[in-house]
């Protein structure tokens, strides 16, 4: 394997590492955000934080697929990507309504 397939190969493992991080960071406060931890007392959650982590959530899926997708040629399907995605902002707009 040539040094330049090593950089990307790594460029792209730093950017899927750092999308899963930033995405499990999203859940995490939007966990946080509805159970009423760090908003202000006795108000619900915050729609409009939970809708900014959600297109986050968004971002940290779609980018690093798309970077793999142009870096490497080929990697995940953005169908499973927009799965994924869709599931996560299910999840954290969810949250909110459950509550």
């Amino acid at each position: 394997m040539s040094i330049q397939r090593l950089l990307k190969v790594g460029a792209v493992g730093l950017a899927v590492g750092l999308g899963a991080l930033a995405g499990v960071g999203c859940l995490l406060a939007a966990l946080f955000e509805v159970q009423g931890f760090g908003g202000p007392r006795d108000q619900g959650p915050r729609v409009s934080y939970l809708v900014e982590l959600a297109v986050t959530f968004v971002a940290a899926v779609l980018i690093p697929v798309l970077l793999w997708r142009r870096v490497l040629g080929g990697g995940p399907g953005l169908i499973v990507a927009g799965l994924v995605a869709v599931a996560g902002v299910v999840v954290i707009l969810g949250l909110s309504f459950a509550s």
